[in-house]
Order: C-alpha cells, then sequence, then structure tokens
C-alpha cells in the first residue's frame, strides 16, 4: 500500500463536524458521506486550477486550503483561506461553468468531494443546507464590497494595517487584552492585501518599533489596540 492510500485509509471520514450539515438527521448525513469521495493533499498541491471543467464541491475534513485569483499582472492575491468545517467550489455545481480561482493545500488536509449534480440534489432535498449556501453568498459579497473598497481607498500600509486589525481575537490571558493566535507569515499578507512580502515586513517592523504589537513565538501581541486603528485610517502618531 502507497503512502498516500495509507493517508487516504486512515484520514477521518466523516462529514459530521462540517458545518453545512449542521443538525441534519443522522441517516441523511450517512447519505451524503457515503456519496462523497475523499481525497488527501499535502501542502501546495492544487486541488483544481482556475477555468478548470471540475464542477466538484470539496468539504475540508482537516486541514485547509487556500483560494488563489490572479491579477492582470500575473500575481496571485489569496481571497480566502478555507479550513475544516467549511467547504468550497460551489459556484461551478451551481452554475456549471469553469472555476473562478484556483485551489491550493495550505498543508496536508483530507477533503471530501461531491459532484454538482449530487450538491444541487441535496440543497434540493434539504432546504435548510441551501439556505447556508446563501447566507454564505452574501457574506463573501459584503466581503468582497469591503476589499474593493479597501484596494481603491487604502495605501498599501493601511491595508496591511486593516488585515491585521480583521485577524485580532480577544486574548484569554490578558483582561481587555487582544492579539492574532497565529500570525501568518509575510508571504501569505502580502498575498492577502496585494502587496510586497518586503512592504509586509517594514510595515509590521514599524509597528513593533512603536510598540504596538509584539511577537511572541506564532503569535503577535497587541499592545495598544487604539492606535493601531488609527494606523489603520493613516493617522500615524509618532
Amino acid at each position: 500500500m502507497s503512502d498516500e492510500d495509507e493517508k487516504l485509509r486512515t484520514a477521518p471520514r466523516t462529514l459530521r463536524d462540517i458545518d453545512l450539515f449542521a443538525g441534519l438527521p443522522a441517516e441523511a448525513l450517512r447519505e451524503i458521506e457515503q456519496e462523497a469521495t475523499w481525497h488527501h493533499f499535502e501542502e501546495d498541491d492544487c486541488v483544481f486550477d482556475r477555468h478548470s471543467d471540475t464542477l466538484e464541491v470539496y468539504f475540508v475534513a482537516s486541514g485547509a486550503v487556500r483560494i488563489l485569483s490572479s491579477g492582470r499582472g500575473g500575481q496571485e492575491v489569496t481571497l480566502a483561506v478555507v479550513k475544516d468545517g467549511n467547504y468550497f467550489g460551489e459556484l461551478a455545481a451551481i452554475d456549471g461553468k469553469g472555476r473562478s480561482a484556483r485551489v491550493v493545500a495550505v498543508g496536508p488536509c483530507d477533503l471530501a468531494s461531491l459532484d454538482g449534480e449530487r450538491f444541487l440534489a441535496i440543497m434540493m432535498r434539504h432546504p435548510v443546507v441551501a439556505l447556508r449556501v446563501m447566507e454564505r453568498f452574501t457574506r463573501i459579497i459584503r466581503s468582497l464590497d469591503d476589499r474593493v473598497t479597501d484596494l481603491s481607498t487604502l495605501s498599501d500600509t493601511q491595508r496591511i494595517y486593516a488585515e491585521l486589525i480583521n485577524m485580532v481575537e480577544a486574548d484569554p490571558r490578558r483582561p481587555n487584552g487582544r492579539y492574532i493566535p497565529e500570525m501568518p507569515s509575510h508571504k501569505e499578507m502580502a498575498s492577502w492585501t496585494g502587496t510586497a512580502r518586503e512592504t509586509v515586513a517594514q510595515a509590521i517592523g514599524e509597528l513593533a518599533r512603536q510598540g504596538i504589537v509584539e511577537r511572541r513565538s506564532k503569535s503577535l501581541i497587541v499592545k495598544d489596540w487604539p492606535r493601531l486603528q488609527l494606523m489603520a485610517r493613516g493617522v500615524d502618531l509618532k
């Protein structure tokens, strides 16, 4: 048995943790799992490429994938990172057209897939699934509206600071503290914000020099939350 076969054999073949199917009857979930095809990918493996004519919908059982789009200059920009419990690829299944983005594995991940016709049939059989897909489209449209606004009105540095703000969470170790639990690489930040890695390094370095943030292992501690918000709006209080 190959290493790939062994990984697939031992992968968790269940969709019970996929948010889209939450609350479905156990028998309905078992039927969906039986219809699914399972895949294992390693870091940077391509799940599907832009403009490919595949129509499968993918569900992330473990790990994460990155959804990428290319600009006119050929530079790839990260549209989203899809983590375990979520899904992607539904656009092609619904309209039957080519893929609108490229998808690669962030690291080792296990995915389940359903062909487009089966996915549409599930939406018809279970209206709650169809409603959740519509809600997801609404969130995507709102998020893209914000990104377009940011690209047209913010400087490169402001976009980096705004992206940091979007990732900030409450720090359970400090009263009223804020942090980013796992700080992405400069390459990832550059992809998300449409900037260069050097620009990301300079922007975060400036925050550290001013005492606004502090790097601790994989985390980024926000020491001055109000000032970070001002910096994202272009107000520099050196």
